[in-house]
């Protein structure tokens, strides 16, 4: 493995930046090359942006740039729009989705015992939090639905590994 040389670890830097998501170990290779070792210019980058108004964070299967957490709340109240707020049932429903996915409309309609009105779906699915993964190999053939890594980051989570806790009710036989 090459060590990582200033050049290499401000070219990751402005990939970073460049990136509206998270920047993955691929491409992070692919720009770099297969034989630089990458955890290091991370931990090189992650030691460069100690102390400012952000920093790195594992997200999903990459990496981005976020606001240093003890920031987030001066930087709320400094913006004009407050974050827009998902009403209790999409709320529950995503919960639903994360513990159990891939999982159905009608599942999902089980274990709520109450019907489940598509729009909500569809404010899910066009905020990028959910996403069809295909139909389950039964009479109707339902969807499937999961959770997106925009999930991932709008929530903060490396993983869905980080809900377990919070989840364990939800999982299990319908």
């Amino acid at each position: 493995m090459i060590a990582s040389s200033p050049a290499s670890i401000r070219l990751v830097e402005a990939l970073l930046f460049q990136t509206s998501g998270p920047v993955s170990r691929t491409t992070l290779a692919r720009a770099l090359g297969e034989d630089v070792e990458i955890a290091q210019i991370l931990s090189e980058v992650t030691r460069r942006t100690e102390g400012l108004g952000f920093e790195l964070v594992s997200v999903g299967d990459g990496w981005m740039f976020r606001t240093a957490l003890d920031l987030a709340e001066a930087l709320r109240a400094v913006l004009e729009r407050p974050p827009e707020r998902l009403p209790r049932t999409a709320l529950e429903v995503l919960l639903l989705i994360a513990a159990r996915q891939p999982v159905t409309r009608p599942e999902i309609e089980s274990f709520r015992d109450a019907a489940l009105p598509q729009k909500t779906l569809a404010l899910l699915q066009e905020k990028g939090l959910i996403r069809s993964v295909g139909r389950k190999p039964v009479p109707g053939q339902p969807q499937l639905w999961a959770t997106t890594e925009t999930f991932l980051i709008t929530y903060g989570l490396r993983s869905l590994a980080e809900l377990d806790p919070l989840l364990e009710g939800l999982r299990g036989p319908l």
